[in-house]
């Protein structure tokens, strides 16, 4: 019989995630809804993904530094007094500085929450503890999207982030009863050499720093070294992932505000966007049992181009059709993007990044991947705003999607170097 310590703690990664899960869908109906339009929204998203790369710094190191127990709590104080103040926000502005501060101050749980893990549990159960970790995460951002397709019916959208706040000022308060100071304290280094620690820790941030990289740590993407097999490995793979996210930010950033702008009314929006993250927990499920009969690499080929191809079909619905189809293309093809094909791209990426940081210098290797992969979340976000306003969104969205299908070739070179 297994025995842990109390790990009730858990728990509290539902209710937090529950607080922010839906927030950066209802941030762009409230710029919308503001007077705001897709460069606006893509200027909010834009700061917020700016902020990632210093947070994932700062908070980073404060984790080794800072008792487990304060970080976490801090972060949940954090994020709920910026949810509790969002209806000071105004303005477009003040919100996106305010969706900002939110970014900053719920990133500070991320390293800490999997350190617990790790020291809640013998090592040889550490796979199944972080198994229940990253469900009741996907739960809680799923009971957040489902909350608010149904409270925007009624309420404002500054009223759902009250509620919202009052959430996280909730999971607060439980925590400061129910998360434990560990006897045995472990540096964030732990998390490299493990499997399903450094999954669930890159899903929920694909960043992280055990020091700061400096330029000569960037010369892996020399074009003499690109081109040369077998040592082009590395940064061919780096440079897939990097057009994997300048994609995702293109799609990602402006979709929610295209499906608003082509017709659909708040809560069906959040409908859509919810059904995506309902595929999305199904194809985690299913990627952990396809790791184990086919190479990382074919799958990530096969699931960018089903990625990119519900990419490119969703931009063509987005510029020939409004209303309704809009809504049916979406409940097809967003779950295949940003659901079953996301999962599957994120399982087998991350795993051949965990070879790579395991067997080398991991710091270097490690901070490299985490520059490129902010760098890459932020001009796919500020790239969106511009193609969405000046070619319109059907565009956008193809353009993304010719991307992935570039970058699945990409992939399927790299299959055969």
């Amino acid at each position: 019989m297994i025995k842990y310590k109390d790990t009730r703690w858990m728990w509290l990664v539902l209710p937090f995630n529950a607080s922010t899960g839906s927030l950066s869908t209802l941030i762009t109906l409230q710029i919308l809804t503001l007077g705001g339009n897709a460069l606006d929204v893509s200027f909010a998203l834009s700061l917020s993904n700016a902020v990632l790369i210093p947070s994932s710094l700062f908070w980073g190191f404060m984790a080794d530094r800072m008792d487990r127990k304060k970080q976490i709590l801090i972060s949940m104080g954090g994020t709920s007094a910026s949810l509790l103040l969002m209806p000071l926000a105004n303005s477009i502005p003040l919100l996106a500085i305010n969706y900002s501060l939110i970014t900053f101050m719920s990133t500070a749980s991320t390293t800490p929450f999997n350190l617990l893990v790790m020291e809640s549990a013998e090592k040889k159960h550490w796979g199944q503890l972080f198994s229940r970790f990253s469900f009741l995460s996907s739960m809680g951002m799923l009971t957040s999207l489902i909350l608010s397709t149904i409270l925007v019916v009624f309420l404002k959208i500054y009223e759902i982030e009250e509620i919202l706040g009052i959430i996280a000022l909730a999971t607060l308060i439980a925590g400061i009863k129910l998360i434990p100071r560990p006897i045995l304290t472990f540096e964030r280094v732990a998390i490299l050499h493990h499997k399903e620690s450094f999954l669930t820790r890159m899903r929920h941030l694909p960043m992280m720093f055990l020091h700061i990289p400096n330029p000569h740590s960037f010369k892996i993407f020399s074009w003499r070294r690109i081109k040369t097999k077998p040592t082009n490995y590395i940064p061919l793979l780096y440079l897939g992932i990097v057009t994997f996210y300048i994609s995702s930010g293109i799609f990602n950033t402006v979709y929610p505000a295209g499906l608003y702008v082509k017709g659909l009314d708040k809560s069906g929006v959040l409908t859509v966007i919810t059904v995506g993250m309902v595929f999305q927990i199904i194809g985690f499920k299913v990627s952990g049992l396809l790791l184990e009969k086919a190479e990382e690499k074919k799958i990530a080929y096969l699931s960018l181009l089903l990625r990119g191809l519900s990419y490119s079909v969703l931009g063509v619905f987005a510029q020939v059709f409004f209303g309704l189809p809009i809504f049916i293309s979406g409940l097809i093809f967003y779950p295949l993007a940003a659901g079953i094909a996301y999962s599957l791209f994120y399982s087998s990426s991350t795993t051949l990044v965990f070879k790579i940081v395991g067997e080398r210098s991991q710091g270097k290797g490690l901070g490299v991947y985490s520059t490129v992969v902010g760098v890459s979340l932020f001009l796919g976000s500020l790239l969106s705003g511009y193609f969405t306003h000046y070619i319109g969104y059907g565009v956008d969205f193809m353009i993304a999607g010719s991307l992935l299908v570039i970058d699945a070739i990409l992939f399927k070179y790299l299959e055969e170097g």
